[in-house]
């Protein structure tokens, strides 16, 4: 969730440096002895105090703006786990001549010991710099001399060249914050849009003039003193279906909107999406590779010599793409080596292939165009402004007999018309014309569905033997495709099958339909299961959900503030036939259940029968929708926990 706070007013003007406006409180030895693991049991550590200021400042020898953060911050371990909150890394943006470092590094280390407080400080030889991609050095330290509830305090400033990037603040983390301050110290001629995200309400906010407080080219200027409070923040815990987390953790952004320099002259930062779609349109690695008609000439020609459809054309092309051009792994939405060389050296980025895709169809007279997407390891993009550097990806979208496919030629496991869980990030923006783009939904249309069926016989010695034939559609018959040819050869995928598997022995695989992407998936498995401690006496037990078997609630949360995003309609079918020996009769079993959510959200049904020596269940899971909201995940949650409940229960017959 996201709330525009306000718009300041900022001067683009230097900062005299002043003292600090909060320093950590003094440390009293009660935060040594004070039992701060009640807070949050899961918790391995816990920030005590948190403080933060950001404000401009003119460095005198070079006479360059700055944006200047402090930092200070005191965290306590609370058992052994926690040492990893030891270790601190800080990323640093490096781009040429534009580099961000880090000045004033202090840190140490606070013991209890005989009711003295023992302090153990950072030595500077213990601080390492490290290059850890082409525009990124991360500074980085291990405080020393840790044990169970030792408190931990370091400091740094970092200065930036970056001075239309104010410092971004989070007020919640991976553990409990009982007290996160930041204060923005704001020119009076910039104009920020302050962003508040998260569900968590700050518990102060207060904001002053501090009159003449910036001096640029011989003059004072006032600057907006802004000052946002959280106390007693929750850790934010992930779970499963989920977005990134920067989408939900409380945080309070800032995006440049206009400045004024010191003449008068105003530029607006805000960027509106005509702005945009010219900008993209016109770009040569973007807007210029859809217009590149000519390296599809043959292959286009060859293919609508082979295919009378629209729809059979744009499948054979998608599908020359996937085949022939190897993707490098780097996303982005600008091209790096250009459709032509893409075609030609059969590599390119993932702009590379599905800008030429685009470019493509287009050639075959084919409606399609791109669209902007930031991967769902990223924030989803802003809807209050537009922010081109939110979108780091750009897939197809195809418009075919009143039908529309978001299609991303980069992956080779994925069936025209489908998108892979790491390109579903709410939405993207489709790039219709200058001044013509809109939201498109990032959904899949096809179900992933698994389908189980299972045909076994129990042998009077104890043992069960059959076959487990599994059909697999969507993104799970994606995942399985990626997970089998990540091996050489189906002898090596077999055998790691085989040593994963402990529920069953399998003695034998057969997969079909690995590379025809338009039909399910199909693995049959020949298997053996010794049921000799289910026999006992004049007992069998068995239960017949043999292969993945919900054991584990994926939703444990008390209260889930974000949604469930499953990234498909979701579906499982087990069909289950079990013969047993001769002479059993049931003695107890699972009763028929059916449940659902309102509106039929979700449904589950079990069945079951005892025809002779047969055991015969029929088990289905049918999320029917691809997103839940929060004000669902009560009940979505208790439905998980039903079904456990049920696949926990086994038949029971006496002889």
């Amino acid at each position: 969730m996201r709330f525009l706070l306000t718009s300041l007013s900022m001067l683009f003007a230097c900062c005299i440096t002043y003292g600090q406006d909060a320093f950590l409180p003094k440390l009293q030895q009660e935060e040594f002895r004070k039992d701060h693991s009640k807070i949050d049991t899961s918790a391995d550590a816990i920030i005590l105090h948190e403080y933060g200021r950001t404000e401009l400042e003119v460095l005198d020898a070079e006479r360059r703006l700055m944006v200047v953060h402090t930092y200070n911050v005191r965290l306590k371990i609370l058992n052994k786990d926690g040492d990893k909150y030891a270790t601190v890394e800080i990323p640093l943006y490096k781009s040429g001549s534009t580099e961000e470092y880090l000045t004033e590094i202090k840190a140490r280390t606070l013991n209890l010991e005989n009711n003295t407080i023992q302090e153990t400080e950072l030595q500077r030889k213990n601080i390492f710099y490290e290059k850890t991609s082409e525009f990124y050095n991360t500074t980085k330290f291990t405080l020393p001399n840790i044990k169970e509830n030792s408190i931990i305090e370091y400091s740094y400033k970092k200065y930036s060249p970056l001075v239309h990037h104010f410092e971004d603040w989070q007020f919640q983390g991976s553990i409990p914050n009982l007290y996160s301050e930041y204060i923005a110290v704001i020119p009076s001629n910039f104009e920020y849009n302050v962003t508040l995200k998260g569900h968590q309400p700050l518990s102060g906010q207060k904001s002053e003039v501090l009159n003449q407080h910036f001096l640029w080219n011989g003059a004072r200027f006032d600057c907006s003193k802004m000052t946002y409070i959280m106390q007693n923040m929750p850790a934010f815990k992930e779970e499963s279906f989920m977005l990134a987390p920067i989408n939900y953790i409380s945080a309070i952004d800032f995006e440049l909107r206009t400045y004024t320099d010191p003449n008068g002259a105003k530029q607006n930062y805000t960027r509106t999406w005509d702005n945009i779609d010219t900008e993209l349109l016109n770009d040569k690695d973007f807007g210029g590779q859809i217009k590149a008609k000519g390296p599809f000439k043959e292959i286009n020609a060859k293919i609508m010599a082979e295919h009378q459809t629209k729809l059979d054309q744009a499948k054979a092309l998608y599908s020359y793409l996937q085949r022939n051009v190897v993707w490098n792994k780097n996303f982005g939405k600008y091209a790096e080596f250009g459709v032509k060389k893409t075609l030609e050296d059969k590599r390119g980025n993932l702009a590379d292939i599905n800008l030429g895709l685009v470019a493509g169809l287009n050639a075959m007279d084919i409606e399609a165009y791109p669209v902007i997407t930031a991967t769902r390891n990223r924030g989803i993009p802003s809807y209050i402004y537009p922010v081109n550097a939110d979108f780091n990806a750009v897939i197809c979208l195809a418009k075919i007999d009143g039908k529309d496919y978001l299609l991303d030629a980069t992956n080779k496991f994925l069936p025209f018309g489908q998108l892979s869980l790491l390109m579903i990030n709410d939405r993207g923006r489709a790039m219709y014309g200058k001044g013509k783009s809109d939201w498109v939904p990032l959904k899949n249309e096809v179900v992933a569905k698994k389908t189980f069926n299972i045909l076994a016989n129990i042998s009077p010695d104890g043992k069960l033997k059959g076959t487990i034939r599994t059909q697999l559609s969507g993104l799970d018959a994606y995942r399985k495709r990626q997970d089998i040819t990540e091996y050489p050869s189906h002898e090596e995928y077999e055998e790691k099958l085989m040593e994963k598997t402990t529920d069953f022995k399998i003695l034998k695989s057969t997969v079909s339909y690995v590379d025809s992407l338009d039909k399910d998936l199909v693995e049959v498995l020949d298997f053996e299961l010794d049921l000799k401690e289910n026999m006992k006496g004049n007992r069998l037990v068995i239960n017949p959900i043999l292969i993945e078997r919900m054991t584990k609630n994926p939703f444990l949360l008390e209260e889930r503030n974000y949604h469930v995003d499953l990234g498909a309609v979701m579906s499982e079918v087990y069909n289950v036939n079990i013969m047993i020996p001769e002479g059993y009769k049931l003695d107890n079993g699972p009763k028929n259940t059916a449940l659902s959510l309102p509106e039929n959200a979700a449904r589950y049904v079990y069945r079951s029968a005892i025809e002779g020596n047969s055991i015969m269940v029929q088990q289905t899971t049918n999320l029917n929708h691809p997103i839940y909201s929060p004000e669902e995940y009560f009940h979505l949650k208790e439905f998980f926990s039903r079904i456990i409940q049920q696949q926990q229960t086994a038949f029971t017959f006496l002889k």
